[in-house]
């Protein structure tokens, strides 16, 4: 080998290390955090999908929204897109320097207006969880049945099971407003008190602090769909197998299809990997 063909390969490496550093500089200065995402949808066995999810990412920035719609015929499909689209335009003129509470109260409140007119009176309603990730300090809010875990060190962390009765018993009985011999006999626990779509509006369930994420952790949003078809120990070992978080949502999926559930709802879910 002469020469020339190391002096070339001498240019071609110093070329590669200052694009590296260019590239790298750069995504230091604009603060970009790039995330893994997956999201999957299935109808499972019902004939209509009333499910829906969407995404906005704007440098160290991530917006994710899951839908999941009821009533007859197509209205609890028109229930969670609208939602859905509501937050996505909602968030594109989001400013930076607002806090994540102020978004979700105009966005839950401005979606469940949009539902209303869209429905016409129809009977349909939605479910949403909304979460916001600012580097790795995540803020979500819930309105209904939707629950939304953390996956750290091969095990899932409940944050939230979302506005469900249960949840409501066990705070009214913490406060001393309900007995629990009153609470036990209240029955369909696991049925949404709050719901998207409302003519008495009532505000989502949100965090009062953000919670600061871990590198390596996974955040996991799933409709009661999924949280009714697979347990949790099931959940850790899937996800404990390190596919990307597209490839680990297909699995979770497909694992819960195989039961061959004949009342299988639909299902919808969304893990972000930080």
């Amino acid at each position: 080998m002469g020469t020339a063909f190391w002096m070339a390969l001498i240019l071609i490496l110093t070329a590669f290390f200052i694009l590296s550093w260019r590239v790298y500089t750069w995504i230091k200065e604009e603060k970009i955090m790039i995330y893994d995402i997956g999201a999957l949808l299935d109808i499972g066995k019902r004939q209509v999908q009333a499910n829906a999810y969407g995404f906005k990412q704007e440098k160290d920035r991530l917006m994710a929204i899951l839908s999941a719609g009821e009533g007859k015929e197509y209205t609890g499909k028109v229930a969670a897109l609208t939602t859905v689209r509501t937050f996505t335009k909602l968030y594109n003129r989001y400013d930076n320097n607002q806090s994540s509470r102020y978004f979700f109260d105009r966005a839950f409140e401005t979606a469940n207006m949009n539902v209303l007119n869209a429905l016409r009176g129809e009977n349909g309603r939605a479910y949403a969880a909304c979460l916001m990730l600012r580097g790795n300090l995540l803020s979500y809010a819930i309105m209904g049945h939707i629950n939304i875990y953390i996956f750290r060190r091969k095990e899932l962390i409940l944050l939230s099971k979302g506005q469900i009765m249960e949840e409501l018993i066990k705070e009214k009985v913490n406060k001393g407003l309900l007995s629990k011999e009153a609470a036990r006999r209240i029955s369909d626990t696991d049925r949404a008190y709050n719901c998207i779509g409302r003519d008495d509006y009532m505000k989502p369930l949100m965090p009062k602090e953000e919670i600061r994420l871990k590198k390596k952790d996974m955040v996991v949003i799933m409709t009661a769909g999924v949280e009714k078809n697979i347990s949790v120990r099931e959940l850790e070992i899937i996800i404990s197998r390190k596919h990307s978080c597209n490839g680990t949502a297909k699995e979770i999926i497909e694992t819960i299809k195989k039961k061959n559930n004949e009342d299988l709802d639909n299902l919808g879910l969304i893990i972000i990997g930080i």
